[in-house]
């Protein structure tokens, strides 16, 4: 389907104005593909500039870090302590944020939490610079960073569909996945490139100044998200009104619990089976079993390993950007799943492609069907799904995802010692096919 379960919703132009209320009324055009209405949102505009941002900040971190345990004198067991103590609060938190996001309404969680983080890591980047750092000093500033992570990833994930109209989610979340996938495919070369000319010190500065930008990007917002059916000038926020105004009733056929949905909604249970299944398998597939494989059977090296990934990084790029045109593509749901079949036989088939050239144009269309998968299905969860939920939904997702990591790794640790990481490749693209050959068979997902 190519309109929300809501005959009146917003159209793009009513969105830009209910956004830019100080301006006049755009007049409704129809809009497809990239040309869509996003970019013309400055809420949107402000909100992928201050991500990207962050994003590479998040990478300048995820370089320093690790480079500065083990060159001063820390062993990978006292890295491994400190990535533990970001890790497992961000994944406890995740569902509270989901609930404050709810509660808050996203705006306002996301600032709160850059802002926390830009001091956590400003005071990271002090004690690093003074040489004050003790392994206890640097977990005691890594927990809370990964707690206010944890609350930051729904509420960011809620984020659009409060500030735009459901017509434009599609090319919304495609535009915002592939500026993160550019962040994250740039911030590693630019961080190790910082560190490597300074110290890491400067780079966790650079970080807790992406945080800043980032803040003063949300703070920047105004308006709010017109409610659907309504009129551009009637219901246009006032210019110093904020995003963050009383959350959205739910109407009185919804669930008014994130139980009574999930037991509701076919689309929630098929989305969240799938994103368990894959989460647990590919956890260990991606962190242990490819990286074997590049080292063992295909004899391809660190470099041939880095190929692959940045292979799978430039096929879900375009995958990206090919689904922000799919917006009016009849039976979505049917479509998106269709992809996540061709990805689990992909994902099975990896090993056996003929070497480190094969695996690699594998992996790249792997990359492809996983994004064009990904943007259909997350803008289906924000179109169709109860809006006053959103922050909930999104935090039971971002739970599947890092929840599980750590039993991924660790149950991929074993297989793949145990029988070769060819197994793991295997046992993954039909648990993902059986997964998703599951939401296929769902009336409720083949009539969307």
């Amino acid at each position: 389907m190519d309109t929300s379960p809501d005959a009146g919703a917003l159209d793009a132009g009513a969105a830009a104005a209910a956004d830019q209320p100080d301006r006049p009324p755009v007049s409704p055009r129809p809009q497809r593909g990239l040309r869509a209405g996003p970019l013309r949102l400055r809420n949107f505009r402000l909100l992928i500039a201050g991500q990207m941002v962050s994003t590479i900040g998040d990478m300048f971190y995820a370089v320093a870090l690790p480079w500065f345990v083990l060159s001063s004198g820390g062993t990978p067991r006292d890295l491994g302590i400190v990535l533990a103590a970001y890790g497992i609060p961000r994944a406890g938190f995740v569902l509270l944020g989901g609930a404050l996001s709810d509660r808050l309404q996203p705006r306002r969680l996301m600032l709160l939490a850059d802002i926390a983080r830009a001091l956590l890591v400003g005071g990271l980047a002090a004690i690093v610079l003074l040489d004050m750092h003790t392994l206890w000093i640097l977990c005691a500033i890594a927990a809370p960073l990964g707690a206010f992570e944890g609350l930051f990833i729904p509420a960011s994930m809620a984020m659009l569909p409060s500030i735009m109209s459901d017509d434009d989610l599609q090319a919304g979340n495609a535009i915002n996945m592939a500026t993160i996938q550019i962040s994250t495919l740039a911030g590693p070369s630019v961080g190790g490139l910082v560190v490597a000319a300074v110290r890491s010190g400067i780079a966790f500065v650079i970080d807790a100044g992406t945080f800043v930008v980032s803040a003063i990007a949300l703070a920047a917002m105004r308006g709010k998200r017109a409610p659907k059916g309504a009129t551009a000038v009637a219901e246009a926020a006032p210019l110093e009104a904020t995003i963050v105004a009383t959350p959205e009733a739910p109407a009185a056929d919804e669930p008014r619990t994130f139980w009574a949905l999930l037991r509701q909604s076919r689309l929630l249970q098929t989305g969240l089976a799938v994103s368990i299944v894959a989460n647990l398998a590919f956890g260990g597939l991606v962190e242990v079993a490819l990286p074997d494989l590049a080292h063992g059977p295909l004899h391809a090296g660190a470099t041939g390993f880095g190929l692959m990934l940045s292979t799978f990084g430039a096929g879900a790029l375009v995958g990206t950007l090919i689904g922000a045109t799919l917006g009016k593509l009849p039976h979505r749901a049917v479509f998106a799943l269709l992809c996540g079949l061709i990805q689990g036989v992909l994902v099975a088939v990896t090993p056996f492609t003929g070497g480190l050239t094969g695996a690699a144009i594998t992996m790249a269309a792997w990359g492809l069907f996983n994004s064009m998968s990904n943007v259909i299905l997350i803008t289906l969860l924000q179109q169709k799904l109860p809006k006053a939920l959103m922050g909930r939904i999104m935090g039971a997702f971002g739970f599947a995802n890092f929840g599980l990591y750590p039993i991924s790794v660790a149950v991929g640790g074993v297989v793949v010692d145990r029988l070769g990481p060819e197994i793991l490749f295997v046992f993954t693209g039909a648990l993902l096919f059986l997964a998703i050959l599951y939401g296929l068979f769902q009336p409720e997902l083949r009539n969307m």
